[in-house]
């Protein structure tokens, strides 16, 4: 039996830009680097809305969601309808696409420090990298010296995971789309006065357990790479794939005190996640999503948000050009799992969307048919929302 809960609220916010270059391969093989052992590598130190009220018309069934303070205007839309009966018109697939970019760019924290010493940085989130003295290379092998930039980006919740569309899907054995847990989405890298650098030993990623719930045993480590299956940069459209590499879970000192952390090593800077495999007896099947005329996954996406799990955040990433729906590619979704599908398209400054609950039922479709009812927002705030969601 399909259950649908409809959330509406009503804001306008901005957003912001830039983006930096992705990380690539040195022309040769550094030298080998001694790196300290895991034991050995201990942490010190880890740190640490928008105005007036909106209607609230959020059914009664759904969890309360709280938004902070949200906005509302008394501007009349003034936009000329469309073909297809709209006030609201679709965006541009580039000004939709400069959402993820942005969203990513926003999100990222620059650290310096001498390559010549022992690389330390805490991320805002508690993420703690170290590099060894002496790792850092030019693409030429030569060693580094002197202040060097890295850059940090920290995803532990499905709001961030969904406004930088990195959602927590991965490739398994068959080569399927199938849902992972994941215990942190890393960005690392590094450059000198612009030039891009390179790792000659492995780096360690700690990210504490806290952030993303209780510790499993089970995390191993997923990298994500391009379309060509190359490691994929700062801006480009990715997919995470299984690496054989365990993940540890330990113990960091931080500035909250020794924390359970989950550690890994890696020899190359770009995105890193910590993941297990989600798993579901149930039978599995296809839902679909019809979005309203005149959008497509050229300026717009749909998510899932599976309820109950905090990081398990899908993407419908197939798009059906006859039918006019997303869905995805292989059929895995358990029947009688309760999730929140999510409709996101992008405005000349933010964000709109839409969510509806359900219960998931064998073959279903689910239609977000009116544009005009989307509802206007900023990035932070859509974050909110979504992590708002059980």
């Amino acid at each position: 039996m399909n259950r649908q809960q409809s959330i509406s609220f009503i804001l306008f916010f901005g957003a912001i830009a830039a983006c930096t270059p992705p990380a690539g391969e040195p022309d040769k093989e550094p030298s080998d680097i001694e790196v300290a052992d895991d034991a050995d590598l201990e942490a010190a130190d880890a740190p640490d809305a928008p105005d007036d009220n909106p209607d609230d018309t959020t059914d009664a069934d759904d969890p309360d969601i709280d938004l902070g303070d949200t906005g509302e205007t008394d501007e009349t839309d003034e936009t000329d309808e469309t073909d297809e009966g709209f006030d609201r018109e679709p965006p541009t697939a580039e000004a939709f696409a400069e959402r993820a970019q942005d969203a990513r760019s926003e999100r990222i924290q620059v650290h310096t420090f001498d390559a010549s010493y022992y690389g330390y940085v805490v991320g805002t989130e508690g993420t703690i990298v170290q590099i060894a003295t002496g790792s850092m290379l030019h693409r030429d092998g030569e060693l580094v010296s002197g202040p060097i930039d890295l850059e940090l980006i920290e995803l532990y919740d499905k709001g961030s995971m969904l406004v930088t569309d990195m959602p927590s899907t991965g490739l398994n054995g068959a080569g399927e789309r199938a849902q992972l847990i994941s215990g942190g989405e890393h960005y690392v890298n590094a450059t000198q006065d612009g030039e891009q650098l390179y790792l000659g030993s492995d780096m360690r990623i700690d990210a504490p357990v806290s952030n993303t719930g209780d510790p499993s045993y089970e995390m191993v480590r997923f990298r994500a790479v391009d379309a060509d299956g190359a490691t994929a940069g700062l801006d480009d459209a990715d997919v995470w794939v299984e690496e054989d590499a365990k993940v540890q879970v330990g113990r960091a000192e931080t500035a909250d005190g020794i924390q359970t952390t989950y550690s890994l090593l890696s020899g190359e800077f770009g995105w890193t996640n910590v993941d297990r495999w989600y798993s579901d007896p149930r039978e599995k099947t296809t839902l679909e999503v019809r979005p309203p005329m005149g959008w497509d996954d050229s300026n717009s996406a749909v998510y899932l948000s599976y309820d109950g799990e905090p990081t398990a955040l899908a993407s419908l990433d197939t798009w059906d050009e006859d039918e006019g729906i997303f869905s995805e590619h292989y059929g895995l979704i358990p029947v009688g799992l309760e999730v929140h599908v999510i409709f996101v398209t992008a405005t000349e400054t933010g964000w709109a969307y839409a969510i509806e609950g359900a219960t998931i039922a064998a073959d279903q479709e689910i239609t977000f048919a009116d544009a005009d009812a989307l509802i206007d927002i900023d990035t932070d705030a859509l974050v909110e929302v979504i992590n708002a969601l059980p």
